[in-house]
């Protein structure tokens, strides 16, 4: 591989490259990490050295390698640095820490009061940071549409019209990324079992989690591993989707629907979204979702989008239903963080 640019730019590059192939590969040796990434072994000595130095890399004695030669081995130190995720909900605040590897290391569950501020973050942070090294990163998610540092409608009105990004910025005293709860918890479910440092794509990169809660409404979609979010970050509020009878689509599964009903409204709504998007997956989640009706609204979707490709398969996705959101959203949340700890100079562009 050759890479043009500045020489800080340059050795940013193979600093990179090193990290990323020991996250990927779990431990090599000096002639190993050159071979395969192309950098000089002379450069790749340098610059191992020196994470080692800096407590970055950890030393794992001397083995056999692939090259059929005794050489040291160095794999990433998963406590050199760690993460934080947390969810934004409106009577509490759940958190979750990882090492560099993507581990998790805790979960916590911080009540809170009715309009709580910035101020109830400081105790959140002081508890992360006296359990975590280093924490180099921090993602947020709300549980409303998050625009240019902005939260737009959504239950947490103490944060309406304020400037959410810069008071998580100077809580945690470094960039916080910020997100959408769905949109987290959609790469989050895609991911499955792959770790946060795995370089691998997921086997599903087209699909849509979909909560459907008295506590709120909305969907997270991923079109070709990307999430979509619209040009005003409005995609997604299916609980303002509107209805041929002029309700909204919230207001109709409120109002306590039939079985036949709730089959008919949620097959047109996922009809549509098969024609727009066309998912490999619809995951349902949320004390308003009926488990029980999912096969017989699969079947009326399958009436509504009759169309075979080529004659191979349906068009139609498979109908999923996660109890627990939580486990998708927390994986979510540590891949986002863990993911931005490790970017420093993208070679590729991310698929999320």
């Amino acid at each position: 591989m050759r890479i043009t640019g500045t020489s800080p730019m340059v050795k940013e590059c193979n600093v990179n490259l090193v990290k990323w192939f020991l996250l990927d590969h779990g431990a090599a040796t000096k002639p190993e990490i050159a071979q395969l990434t192309g950098i000089s072994l002379m450069t790749v000595g340098k610059i191992v050295n020196e994470m080692c130095e800096q407590g970055a890399l950890t030393r794992l004695g001397t083995q056999e390698s692939a090259l059929g030669r005794k050489a040291e081995q160095f794999a990433v130190n998963p406590a050199f640095g760690s993460s934080v995720g947390m969810r934004f909900l409106v009577d509490r605040i759940d958190v979750v820490g990882a090492d560099l590897l993507g581990e998790v290391k805790f979960q916590h569950t911080f009540p809170m009061p009715e309009g709580y501020g910035f101020d109830r973050l400081v105790e959140i942070r002081d508890f992360c940071r006296q359990r975590l090294p280093k924490i180099q990163a921090v993602a947020v998610g709300f549980p409303a549409p998050v625009f240019e540092g902005r939260l737009h409608s959504g239950h947490l009105l103490q944060f309406k019209d304020v400037d959410v990004q810069h008071g998580l910025d100077e809580v945690w005293e470094q960039p916080v990324l910020i997100g959408r709860d769905l949109n987290i918890t959609s790469i989050g479910f895609a991911r499955g079992s792959l770790t946060p440092v795995s370089g691998d794509l997921p086997k599903v990169q087209d699909l849509a989690y979909m909560l459907l809660s008295e506590a709120g409404y909305g969907a997270g979609f991923l079109a070709g591993g990307r999430v979509v979010r619209g040009f005003s970050y409005f995609a997604g509020e299916i609980g303002r989707l509107p209805l041929a009878n002029g309700e909204y689509l919230r207001q109709f599964i409120d109002s306590g629907v039939s079985d036949d009903e709730y089959v008919r409204v949620i097959s047109q709504m996922v009809a549509a979204v098969t024609c727009v998007v066309n998912p490999a997956m619809v995951v349902f989640t949320g004390d308003s979702v009926r488990p029980a009706l999912l096969e017989r609204i699969g079947e009326r979707l399958r009436e509504r989008v009759s169309f075979n490709w080529e004659g191979q398969r349906n068009v139609c996705p498979e109908l999923i239903y996660e109890e627990d959101i939580w486990p998708s959203y927390r994986a979510g949340l540590v891949y986002l963080a863990t993911r931005q700890i490790h970017s420093g100079v993208c070679m590729v562009e991310e698929s999320f």
